[in-house]
């Protein structure tokens, strides 16, 4: 059975248009409700996921779409408009949702007979290694179940989405719409953090913060965390760049070259030196492999973003008002971005001393680690670790906003030792794998769905490094979502 053919029983050209009016007008009842009464927007949240329920029978692959974007609305958009109390609560309702649709369609793929096959795939005998060898260091470390079950949630929710997709199904025109769709709410965030840039940091009622190397302000457009926006942007920018080179028509490569220099611009605002390394690498690693004329392109629109950014009027509306904030000061990414390295080099970088904290950790525990929820991650923020106490990790952990290593592999090679760590990078290198080997046959709009993949995996993998951008949700349903749609090309690259 083919998997990337989708579900005959799932019908809908119009499914991306009637699905996001459809949560657009929830929400915005929901919103309503919580104003007039807490109980009333519980009640409803239940009522919005058993309607979601039902339409996910009838526009899969546009609920997915929303599944992807429920942690940008729930957390950035919902959560703030409401009480904190209830807000805090709403910010898992993309986990609920994630659950619902996921239930509906295992129920609807057992039903076709299309479960074997969607989980056929070398990608699983890697994570179920991964899975086991987390089971036998909880074993021997002694973790307790609690910390076991949450390390587990919080690595692995998101990857339930590489499984959704080879379960519903994509056709390579359903995965232009998926991948189109989560590319513009992107480029959307993108416009809006450049708007911080021109008219002030504050429109909308966004908050911005200063760097720790002399950035005036940080711009993180709605999600309001310039590292989050720079993941997001690091994943929807690679399929605008070979858009802009290999797509035949003129007017759709004037519109790829559009949200590339936006998504560009954006990104030199968040001064997220993580993101640009993940961007910049991933794009020299594919472009050199692939196509040089793209990275030729990634030059053109990264020198014109900078220039832009530059030379930009800045914070138009700032000073109207009596207390307005103090504007940023002008784009400044030479000065900052050396401070930031001396910090580095110097070893004063907080990144830098959890790395060397982490050796004896390693040194102790080299083969499976220190077990599931221990080390690095929200798991080992909530659960308190005898692994930090014993090593003083918890000396360097101790401010409120620092609680992660802020790096997916460190915490992932802590927890899970050099095997885990490897079973888990090798579920992410067989789809690579079959991408590069899909990618030379692929043309036209399909060879920019494949190598556009292949370069976002490129540059997240690299920013997984100095962010827990793999863990959770927001970036990584994001992540996992693309992959999956990548294993699908990666069994069946179809014509050109």
């Amino acid at each position: 059975m083919n998997i990337s053919r989708p579900l005959r029983s799932f019908r809908g050209g119009t499914s991306a248009v009637a699905v996001g009016l459809l949560v657009l007008g929830l929400v915005a009842v929901a919103v309503l409700l919580v104003r007039a009464s807490s109980a009333a927007f519980v009640l409803f949240v239940f009522e919005l996921l058993a309607i979601l329920a039902l339409a996910t029978l009838r526009w899969p692959r546009a609920m997915l779409v929303v599944v992807v974007l429920a942690p940008i609305v729930d957390r950035f958009v919902i959560a703030p408009l409401i009480s904190p109390q209830i807000g805090s609560v709403a910010q898992y309702f993309s986990e609920a949702l994630l659950a619902v649709v996921g239930t509906v369609l295992l129920a609807v793929s057992l039903r076709d007979g299309r479960l074997m096959p969607a989980i056929r795939h070398p990608a699983t005998i890697a994570l179920t290694g991964f899975v086991g060898l987390g089971v036998v260091s909880a074993l021997i470390n002694g973790v307790p179940l609690l910390a076991v079950a949450a390390g587990f949630f919080y690595t692995l929710d998101a990857v339930a989405l590489f499984y959704l997709c080879r379960l519903v199904g994509f056709g390579h025109r359903q995965a232009v719409l998926a991948i189109g769709a989560v590319g513009a709410a992107v480029v959307l965030m993108a416009l809006i953090a450049v708007g911080q840039g021109v008219l002030g940091p504050n429109i909308l009622g966004l908050d911005v913060f200063p760097g720790r190397s002399g950035e005036t302000a940080r711009i993180g457009s709605i999600v309001q965390n310039p590292n989050l926006l720079g993941s997001l942007i690091a994943l929807i920018l690679p399929f605008s760049l070979f858009g802009l080179v290999r797509l035949p028509s003129r007017r759709t490569r004037w519109a790829m070259a559009a949200a590339a220099l936006v998504l560009a611009m954006a990104l030199l605002l968040t001064y997220s030196r993580g993101s640009w390394l993940g961007v910049l690498f991933g794009t020299l690693a594919v472009a050199l492999l692939l196509d040089r004329k793209v990275l030729l392109a990634a030059i053109g629109v990264g020198a014109l973003a900078f220039l832009l950014v530059n030379v930009m009027p800045r914070d138009v509306l700032v000073g109207s008002s009596p207390g307005a904030p103090r504007p940023p000061s002008d784009f400044n990414i030479i000065d900052t971005t050396a401070e930031r390295v001396g910090n580095v080099s110097g070893g004063r970088d907080l990144r830098t001393l959890l790395a060397l904290n982490a050796i004896p950790i390693l040194r102790d525990h080299p083969l499976v680690g220190v077990g599931p929820g221990r080390y690095g991650g929200a798991a080992a923020a909530h659960f308190p670790s005898p692994v930090y106490l014993q090593y003083g990790t918890n000396k360097l952990l101790r401010f409120q906003f620092q609680q992660t290593v802020d790096n997916f592999w460190l915490h992932l090679l802590i927890e899970g030792g050099i095997l885990g760590a490897a079973a888990f990078i090798a579920t992410i290198g067989v789809v690579v794998a079959g991408l590069v080997r899909t990618v030379r046959r692929a043309a036209g709009s399909r060879y920019v769905m494949v190598a556009g993949i292949l370069m976002a995996t490129a540059a997240m993998s690299i920013i997984a490094g100095t962010t827990m951008s793999l863990e959770g949700n927001t970036s990584a349903f994001m992540f996992w979502f693309v992959l999956g749609i990548g294993s699908l090309y990666g069994a069946d690259p179809g014509p050109a």
